[in-house]
């Protein structure tokens, strides 16, 4: 879901802040001018990790500020395809669902990805799973209501270059980053949907654990355990 992105810009850093810690400054000035902001082609912006470099220092004429390179990563919220995410319904029409994740809210479900057979209730504005039981009981409605957390999969990370001359009105019908996914598999919708079957799951395990236990000879011989660290691999991806 996050990715660490290895970025360069120049930074401006004011007379009365020369005297102060320069890591501390820019990074302050970066986290200013990038964090919730969304870079085409990478994605949403959140906070920088750590700075690698600090270039050489200039001052332009006419101006006050010294300016430097500076090579950094920065934390970069952009899902894989296939990534499965819990999200929050915030809408639904007859197009399909509106999810947030708190701090991303373009996400959105197309009708065609909800799980099969799926119904819009034109009364209420929801979409609900006409779920067939096998007691020969008529179908359940499982309704997708707004405020409730669902799973979906990740099929698409749209980016789009918007306009400068574009109104306010019309930014925020523009999305310059969206990600679509579907609901249309076993394990996927309204967590709520799966939670009886996962208890079950975990019942079997833990009665499968406890004969094993019994089986098991009473005396137990425990070997000293090494522990070994392996190296976390982060992810870069150069812009």
């Amino acid at each position: 879901m996050f990715i660490l992105s290895l970025l360069h810009d120049t930074v401006a850093i004011q007379p009365h802040q020369l005297s102060s810690d320069q890591q501390i400054v820019i990074k302050k000035r970066l986290n200013e001018r990038l964090a919730n902001k969304i870079i085409p082609d990478l994605g949403l912006c959140i906070c920088v990790y750590d700075i690698n470099e600090i270039g050489d220092s200039y001052i332009l004429p006419g101006e006050g500020d010294c300016r430097a390179r500076v090579k950094f990563r920065m934390i970069v919220f952009r899902p894989f395809v296939d990534e499965v995410i819990e999200a929050k319904v915030i809408g639904s029409s007859r197009q399909g669902l509106c999810l947030t994740i708190q701090f991303f809210e373009d996400i959105f479900v197309p009708a065609e990805k909800l799980p099969e057979p799926h119904v819009f209730e034109e009364e209420g504005q929801v979409w609900y799973w006409e779920y067939a039981q096998e007691d020969g009981e008529p179908p359940a409605k499982l309704y997708m209501d707004p405020g409730k957390i669902v799973r979906f999969r990740v099929t698409e990370i749209i980016f789009k270059d918007l306009k400068p001359e574009l109104t306010h009105e019309e930014r925020k019908t523009e999305k310059s980053m969206e990600i679509k996914g579907t609901m249309a598999s076993t394990g996927l919708g309204c967590i709520g949907w799966w939670a009886a079957e996962d208890e079950d799951d975990e019942a079997v395990e833990d009665e499968q654990d406890e004969q094993e236990e019994v089986i098991q000879p009473k005396e137990e011989i425990r070997q000293p355990q090494e522990e070994v660290r392996q190296p976390v691999k982060i992810k870069e991806e150069p812009v």
